[in-house]
């Protein structure tokens, strides 16, 4: 069976490099045409047998646009709690916090009142396996930048400094073996993205989730 990832489009804070964590924001008009534009991937082939999302907003409205609407949502696959870092910018965090957003990006600096990067990976951990449970074929998770680079921690044990930032709605696939405890998993695609030219902006500190 296939894992397939989903982030969710721009939103009028990732165009303002404003962090969200659990707090939500609606799709900007760009990231609405990187939705529709992801969507095709999923009209070409075989419907999945389960789809999830995150609660917020912005994931579900990606869900809907790529023609998943009225699916289940979960909780525990929200983005990041970024404790005191919600709702500032970026840029504001590099003038007085100097190195911590890099840090954090790299996994190894947790945001005042935010969660770690470990109790993170538990409950995106928890959440896949859920999703995955007695499936007979392909999952679907509309969620966010962090659950992906979670789940390729989770189950091929690449840390976030191994990996580049995901582009908005971008795809990652994963071949899972079921039989095997804990499941096999095997990275067929990372970041796929829908408008291409998202993979060329400026390193690890361009992509605010």
């Amino acid at each position: 069976m296939k894992l397939i990832l989903v982030r969710h489009g721009e939103t009028v804070w990732n165009a303002e490099r404003r962090l969200q964590g659990h707090a939500d924001a609606p799709l900007s008009e760009r990231g609405i045409d990187q939705a529709r534009r992801a969507a095709r991937f999923f009209a070409e082939g075989p419907a999945p047998a389960h789809v999830v999302t995150s609660d917020l907003s912005r994931a579900r409205r990606t869900a809907e646009i790529l023609g998943f609407a009225d699916v289940a949502t979960d909780e525990r696959l929200r983005e990041m709690d970024l404790g005191e870092w919600t709702g500032r910018l970026i840029d504001e965090i590099e003038t007085s916090d100097r190195g911590t957003y890099r840090e954090w990006r790299l996994g190894s600096y947790t945001p005042p009142r935010g969660e770690t990067w470990r109790q993170f990976c538990d409950r995106i951990g928890a959440a896949i396996e859920e999703a995955l449970h007695e499936q007979d074929g392909d999952v679907v998770i509309v969620a966010h930048e962090g659950v992906v680079r979670a789940s390729c921690d989770i189950l091929l044990g690449l840390p976030p400094s191994s990996l580049s930032p995901v582009a908005p709605a971008a795809l990652t696939i994963f071949d899972i073996d079921r039989s095997a405890r804990p499941h096999k998993a095997r990275l067929v695609a990372h970041n796929i993205a829908p408008m291409p030219g998202d993979l060329r902006a400026r390193g690890l500190d361009h992509s605010p989730v």
